[in-house]
């Protein structure tokens, strides 16, 4: 007798109103940027720039400066310190998304040594007390980190759902389980980066889904997360509308940034 097949993980979330519908516009939103003739001329030239804006931008979500030129660098001071960290989180991954296919929580260490002190870097908190910038609360403690931690990993090697909807899941676990005592937001924004190119989705990591974002604001971010800490259908529905919509919106400044190139 054969064995019974796996159920995936995600397919529960599949039966939550727009779901489904949300991915695959995502999907088609993303598709229609990688084939668009303008950006695909300027691709090489776009591909450092979009990553500083969405470096400058994961760095905004958490308190710094949103600069007006994203081509400069940051200002010596404790927020322009939080945007070199950053720019150099989303820099670093975009060199991971091959490592990350089969070893994402060594991936996710990596990440944090860019954002941590020395003691500190690429390890899970074994306290309660971390930073947190969006005040979200809710902290599960740190005794179930590394069972979450475990699942996440499976979730993410193992589920063959929609990648938009394994960003967003992948997302709101490492934004509310907050793993690390600082930098977790960071970590979790560039999650959505490496999924998307680890499964041949967004490869040059044009999608600024950090600056998509940052276009939303704040505050819809925070409500985003705490739908999703709710454990209801509807806040976790929510939370992948906002990812989809944030991708969305990276995607749709990324041809904008193309189109501009094409006119000087």
């Amino acid at each position: 007798m054969s064995s019974q097949s796996k159920i995936d993980p995600l397919s529960n979330l599949l039966s939550i109103p727009g779901v489904t519908s949300e991915c695959d516009a995502t999907l088609k939103a993303i598709d229609e940027l990688m084939w668009n003739r303008t950006v695909r001329r300027h691709k090489d030239a776009l591909i450092p720039y979009t990553r500083r804006i969405a470096g400058f931008a994961t760095a905004a979500l958490d308190g710094a400066q949103m600069p007006k030129d994203p081509t400069m660098e940051p200002e010596v001071s404790p927020m322009g310190s939080l945007s070199d960290q950053g720019l150099l989180v989303t820099a670093e991954a975009d060199l991971q998304h091959l490592a990350f296919r089969s070893e994402p929580l060594k991936v996710f260490a990596r990440l944090h040594t860019f954002v941590s002190t020395e003691e500190e870097r690429g390890r899970p908190r074994i306290t309660n007390e971390i930073n947190d910038p969006l005040r979200l609360g809710s902290l599960p403690p740190h005794e179930v980190l590394q069972e979450r931690l475990s699942q996440l990993v499976d979730l993410v090697i193992e589920s063959k759902a929609s990648s938009i909807l394994v960003a967003a899941i992948a997302h709101a676990e490492l934004a509310t389980l907050r793993p690390f005592a600082q930098g977790s937001y960071l970590v979790a924004r560039a999650s959505t980066r490496l999924i998307l190119s680890a499964r041949d989705v967004d490869n040059d990591g044009l999608v600024m889904s950090e600056y998509g974002a940052f276009l939303l604001g704040r505050p819809a971010y925070v409500k985003a997360l705490t739908g999703y800490i709710s454990g209801t259908r509807e806040g976790v529905g929510a939370f992948i509308s906002w990812q989809g919509e944030a991708i969305r919106r990276g995607a749709e400044m990324a041809k904008e940034l193309a189109e501009m190139a094409d006119t000087k």
